[in-house]
């Protein structure tokens, strides 16, 4: 038979709910780390810490799982006590050599076999370990060291197990364990081969009255088998003793309802409250005993009649009662019961730590005695103290102890949660004050309970629970301004997080989001900040004051061409407006000619609008389309549409003519002039416009860019370059002699030639007067100098440029535009 201790935590009440493992890191005392395998020393001269399960051989030696040494002890029949495994420090090694060598972890369960084999749960090392009495040899026959569930159907030694607890063993040396941590009871075979025989793996209750493997339970912490093949197992913290039928594998309860407290002594079992029973023992004549833990009793169920009974313990939560009778003492939390070869019921008074045994039988005056163990000395309250509120990363915890010498020793903190005890740290008492910084403490409300480890004058005490409070931490945030456009996407919104714990940099990170979608109206949109990451529960992140801000999309809007209209007639024109990015415009268009608005027209869904002037007039017009905008879109204007309106129908083709820019320009002579035109085709033209220009200065040129404009229905451009000569201007010089001798001959001639024929003086006057003319020509004003330019006044020209196109029926237009051109001189 094997008892064990509950890896679990027991619910957070007043000092009553102590668990075994809330004080599972008590340090050695002196002279219990000193105790070796060599060393006999009487069991009750040495200081235990947290006995936890028992078995005892034939011989009547009993086996002692010493949980908070991390050893394994024997007292013998005359009350010696040595350590025949593990060295005192928790760890695990030493397989395969003596097990005083090796290092253990937390062992809470034991069973014996007829070859002297001592099987060992090495709970928090999650093995099972076999010690052979007779050579001193460890090994490990299950478990890989690695918490977990696996390897069922396969040799144990590859399975994973979790926290294993209690131990028992048939006739036929099948192995059966408490999985605790996997909720499971699970057998070995003799040759080595895991299975589970009960629990489904989930932590609950469900399944009396079925098959075990469906049944669900929660933290069996207890085991023991009776001769008619039936397996009772203590459902810890489903508050029930539970029966296996390993014939039928059908299970059912044969104690407690459910409920945790402490009722129904003298009754049948079924209707009895047990609180988180666990170790178990069956002596010969099929009567169970359970230690019922927090109800700090030993009670007792008739295997005949199933009436329940409490054998040992008042209720009491401390030690007293040595002596005189068992039912009036007062016991500590007991983990673990055991029935000794001559009967006599004995149990492990944890908290106390303590081995006590019943001197007789059972029975209402049975004395109860201590075996094993110091047991207290000089007592204490141990208390803890806080702020009521800490900010996470900062603070301390603060234990006391209140007792009458000063004290030595350690004081160990745990957090009970609802799955599990957590170490939290250690400090040593100076001046019987002991802290714990709680930076490390994560945001939330924590369950602290504090135990001290005792020293030699002093006992092991535990404070009652102290809750905790530990508000998160504010951040700030600093986040990137964003801004986009109407209709384009929400962009991935950047920050910063202030603030954060260097070591929690890693885990923990923000995203920052907005309500804003792409098609989210204009505005301005609030930004928030989420937190993630394994350490986001410590802080809180004030709301950042950021925004998103969504402006005014940009638009094109463009306009329809126009056909050839004429004065009089409808015309009808098309806009359409655009989004750049995305969406819709909604709104109105306006046209407008040369700027005055015409008409106003609705934006269809489709983005068009329609216009219809009912009688166009004769001239230049010049269409745009301005559309107005809306708080989603911008005003845009489209390019303007030119036109020219007949007054009447153009039948073969025609075209405008007129100077763009500048009509006027001075130049120096011997510089160049430029001008361009506009030319618009009517109708359908079937030739080339040809292009000149008159009235230039003497020796002036003029080239046109392009020469020729070819028929189209689109406005052309063209321009005109006039490049004028270099000239001088010169004063008027003398006559010349021809000039002098003609004027001179002319009377002669009249006088010589008067009296004798008047004929041939009328012919020699005409020949002199047409030579003089020439020469008063070339002989007065302004000459041409050397180099050939032409001396000119400063003057005005009109220059006309004409173009000349032919219709389809041979027809010559021609249409003119005429710039001026003012030439000074050059000095």
């Amino acid at each position: 038979m094997g008892t064990q201790s509950d890896t679990h935590p027991l619910p957070s009440t007043p000092a009553s709910t102590l668990a075994p493992l809330w004080i599972a890191l008590f340090l050695l005392l002196s002279c219990a780390s000193s105790l070796t395998a060599a060393a006999q020393i009487s069991a009750l001269s040495v200081p235990l810490i947290l006995p936890s399960a028992l078995v005892f051989d034939a011989a009547g030696n009993l086996y002692l799982a010493e949980t908070g040494n991390h050893v394994i002890r024997k007292i013998d029949t005359a009350g010696l006590i040595t350590t025949i495994a593990g060295t005192g420090t928790q760890g695990f090694s030493g397989d395969a050599g003596l097990a005083t060598a090796a290092t253990l972890d937390s062992p809470q369960g034991l069973a014996l076999d007829v070859a002297n084999n001592l099987y060992i749960a090495d709970t928090h090392n999650h093995r099972i370990r076999k010690l052979n009495l007779a050579t001193g040899i460890i090994i490990t026959i299950a478990g890989t060291g690695t918490p977990g569930f696996s390897g069922d159907n396969t040799l144990a030694t590859a399975a994973q197990l979790s926290l294993p607890t209690a131990l028992a063993l048939d006739s036929a040396n099948n192995l059966y364990l408490a999985d605790t941590g996997n909720h499971r009871i699970r057998k070995i075979s003799a040759a080595g081969i895991i299975t589970t025989i009960a629990g489904r793996g989930t932590q609950g209750f469900s399944g009396d009255a079925g098959p075990a493997t469906s049944a669900v339970i929660d933290s069996p912490a207890g085991l023991a088998l009776d001769s008619a093949n039936n397996l009772y197992l203590a459902d810890s913290h489903n508050h029930r003793i539970r029966k296996l039928n390993l014939t039928t594998g059908i299970v059912s309860t044969i104690a407690g309802t459910g409920t945790p407290g402490f009722s129904g002594d003298a009754k049948a079992a079924t209707s009895a409250t047990l609180a988180f029973p666990h170790g178990l023992a069956i002596d010969a004549a099929g009567n169970l005993y359970l230690a019922d833990t927090v109800n700090h009793r030993i009670r007792r169920i008739d295997g005949t009649t199933g009436i329940i009974t409490t054998i040992a313990g008042d209720g009491t939560q401390a030690f007293a009662g040595d002596g005189g009778p068992a039912i009036s003492a007062s016991l500590d939390s007991p983990e673990a019961t055991a029935i000794s070869p001559s009967t006599l019921v004995t149990l492990v008074d944890t908290g106390n730590q303590r081995v006590r045994q019943l001197t007789s039988a059972p029975a209402s005056a049975t004395p109860v005695q201590t075996i094993a163990g110091l047991g207290p000395t000089v007592p204490g309250v141990l208390t803890l103290t806080a702020p009521a509120i800490i900010s996470y990363g900062t603070g301390q915890l603060t234990s006391t102890l209140a007792s009458s010498t000063s004290a030595a020793g350690i004081v160990n903190f745990f957090e009970n949660t609802s799955s599990a005890t957590i170490s939290l740290g250690s400090a040593t008492l100076v001046s019987n004050i002991a802290t714990l910084p709680t930076a490390t403490l994560s945001a939330g409300v924590h369950n602290i309970i504090a135990t001290y480890t005792g020293d030699q004058t002093h006992t092991s005490v535990q404070s009652s629970a102290f809750v905790l409070n530990i508000t998160p931490q504010q951040l700030t945030a600093v986040i990137t301004p964003a801004a986009l456009l109407y209709g384009q996407p929400i962009p991935t919104i950047v920050g910063t997080l202030n603030g954060v714990f260097p070591q929690d940099a890693p885990s923990v990170s923000a995203t920052f989001i907005t309500a804003a979608s792409s098609l989210s109206e204009a505005g301005i949109y609030p930004v928030t900040a989420t937190l993630s990451g394994p350490a986001a529960g410590d802080y809180i992140l004030a709301s950042p004051a950021a925004t998103l801000t969504i402006n005014p999309a940009p638009t094109v809007v463009t306009l329809s061409d126009l056909a050839t209209v004429v004065a009089g007639s409808a015309v009808s024109l098309t806009a359409h407006v655009a989004s750049t990015t995305t969406g819709m415009p909604t709104g109105s268009i306006i046209l407008l000619d040369s700027a005055n608005p015409l008409l106003a027209s609705p934006v269809s869904s489709s983005g068009d609008a329609a216009f219809t002037i009912p009688s166009i007039s004769a001239g230049s017009h010049s269409f745009t389309a301005l559309y107005n905008g809306n708080s989603n879109f911008t005003l845009s204007t489209s390019a303007p549409q030119l036109i020219f309106v007949g007054t009447a129908p153009v039948t073969d083709g025609d075209f405008t003519l007129a100077p763009t820019g500048p009509t006027t320009q001075t130049i120096p002579s011997g510089n160049s002039a430029s001008y361009t035109f506009n030319v618009q085709f009517q109708g359908n033209m079937s030739s080339p416009i040809a292009l000149a220009a008159t009235g230039l200065p003497n020796l002036a040129t003029a080239s046109f860019n392009p020469p020729t404009l070819p028929p189209g229905n689109t406005a052309n451009t063209f321009s005109l370059t006039i490049a004028t000569p270099n000239t001088v201007a010169q004063k008027t010089l003398p006559a010349s002699p021809p000039v002098i001798w003609s004027l001179l001959l002319f009377p002669i001639a009249t006088l010589v030639l008067r009296p004798r024929n008047s004929r041939v003086a009328v012919k020699l006057f005409t020949l002199a007067l047409l030579t003089v003319v020439p020469l008063f020509v070339t002989g007065c004003g302004d000459r041409i100098n050397p180099a050939g330019a032409q001396s000119l006044s400063a003057k005005t020209y009109i220059v006309t440029v004409t173009g000349t196109a032919t219709t389809s029926t041979g027809a010559i237009l021609q249409h003119s535009a005429t710039v001026t051109l003012l030439l000074e001189q050059s000095q």
